[in-house]
């Protein structure tokens, strides 16, 4: 056990070691994914234990640490595997807070901790040639209760939109197999059918940058150069 784990509710971390366990012998996706959504409800339904959890994070002494640089501004992790196996997150949602339209580079299962967590999922329809352009159809809609589950796959079959369309604050805990090397995920606006890189935040970083000098480059040529 090392240090961080110490410190980790043993509740979170004996289901992360089951996790572990059983996640190790499958390979399918749909596999993992039926597996983590018989485990994940079970800790979903544990309210005082992140009542606690969160009385904690506000009083500054909890493992969850937010300014560890994350994908989301509204994420925290909460426990990566061994080998990055999976990892599990927790998302807060204020209210009439939504994510934009994304796809993914692993399975995942998500579930709330409070009645009313909303769910869109889209499919890509275009045939993915022209850059930046993509065209996405709704599929369906749905919302979660606390203890229910709905799943994601990587790429573009696991394209949604999640969010809290409610007046209170709510949480999410998401559970993520293992992530394709890619780098970054797709982001897509339905009003205007473009698709877009959203980047970890030191990988923003340097992408501008590169980014800039090929601007300031050409900028330098001139034109005709």
């Amino acid at each position: 056990m090392t240090p961080s784990e110490q410190t980790i509710p043993r509740e979170i971390l004996e289901f992360c070691e089951r996790c572990a366990e059983g996640l190790r012998g499958l390979k399918n996706p749909r596999d993992c994914i039926t597996y983590i959504q018989k485990e994940l409800p079970l800790l979903l339904r544990e309210r005082d234990l992140f009542i606690g959890l969160l009385q904690d994070a506000v009083g500054g002494h909890s493992f969850l640490d937010p300014r560890r640089p994350t994908m989301f501004d509204n994420e925290l992790v909460v426990y990566v595997a061994q080998d990055r196996l999976f990892s599990l997150r927790m998302y807060l949602w204020g209210p009439g807070e939504f994510s934009t339209p994304h796809d993914h580079n692993a399975w995942g299962v998500l579930g709330p901790l409070s009645d009313g967590y909303s769910v869109t999922n889209y499919r890509r329809e275009d045939d993915e040639s022209r850059k930046g352009y993509a065209r996405l159809t709704e599929v369906e809609h749905f919302t979660l209760n606390q203890g229910e589950t709905t799943s994601t796959l990587p790429l573009k079959a696991g394209i949604h939109k999640t969010g809290n369309p409610t007046e209170e604050t709510l949480i999410s805990l998401n559970l993520y197999g293992k992530s394709l090397p890619r780098g970054y995920i797709n982001g897509f606006e339905l009003e205007t059918n473009r698709v877009f890189p959203i980047l970890p935040p030191r990988r923003k970083k340097e992408y501008l940058l590169f980014s800039a000098l090929v601007t300031l480059k050409k900028d330098a040529a001139g034109p005709g150069n």
